[in-house]
């Protein structure tokens, strides 16, 4: 039951919306097949509401924000390695950087593999954190995610919801 000064029903969604309480679990879900980021960027970019284009940045900001320290990660590890496994369990060399460049390149990859794998946990935790943040009326903005779309040229669209 809600206090006697808070809206109920259709008023309460005239401030919030639907979708901007649920863009969290929708992202997450939607995440492990590898379309989180395009779902919350499309309601991002197509929603009028301010609610929910808030709700939508600090979802997007956090899944781009582990996807490209995971992303990074694989490459540079894959960029360090010196040698692999062919499918015919045979040890094939391929020396992409050279070795002063190679060590630094597979152990800053593997760190950055490691938060990325640590991202992908707090993702569950903080979008669960979100989703009830939105319920009560706020945009919380995930902790540890940088606002990636002020970075991304000028996408400053939108309230953060701090």
């Amino acid at each position: 039951m809600s206090p006697p000064d808070s809206p109920d029903g259709p008023e309460l969604l005239a401030e919030r919306s639907v979708l901007g309480i649920f863009i969290h679990p929708i992202t997450l879900f939607t995440g492990f097949f590898g379309v989180g980021i395009v779902v919350a960027a499309v309601v991002y970019l197509l929603s009028s509401h301010q609610f929910t284009r808030a709700n939508a940045r600090n979802a997007l900001n956090w899944h781009l924000s582990v996807f490209l320290v995971a992303f990074i990660g694989v490459i540079l590890f894959i960029l360090g390695a010196d040698e692999g496994t062919a499918a015919t369990t045979e040890v094939v060399s391929l020396p992409i950087l050279p070795e002063p460049l190679a060590t630094p390149s597979v152990i800053i990859g593997a760190i950055l593999l490691f938060l990325g794998g640590v991202g992908g946990l707090l993702t569950i935790v903080f979008s669960i954190a979100a989703t009830f943040k939105a319920i009560f009326g706020s945009a919380w903005p995930y902790p540890f995610a940088p606002d990636l779309l002020a970075w991304l040229g000028g996408l400053d669209l939108g309230d953060r919801g701090d």
